[in-house]
């Protein structure tokens, strides 16, 4: 029968696998920091800003809450 691990191994192995992921994401960003970063306009080609641009191309749906 395998032996049963206590809470404080778990928390251990837990954080040591949390650790070497966040430090695989830093490393993923800083790497891609060293590039050459592209600056976008905040207005599009005929002239309206990208939110009423996002706002035009997208219609909420009239849709309200269920009242019960």
């Amino acid at each position: 029968m395998k032996k049963r691990h206590s809470s404080r191994h778990l928390i251990k192995t837990w954080h040591r696998r949390e650790k070497a992921t966040i430090d695989h994401v830093v490393r993923i960003i800083s790497d891609k920091q060293d590039s050459v970063e592209t600056i976008h306009s905040a207005f599009t080609p005929a002239g309206l800003a990208i939110e009423d641009q996002v706002r035009k191309a997208w219609s909420a749906p009239m849709i309200g809450l269920a009242i019960f």
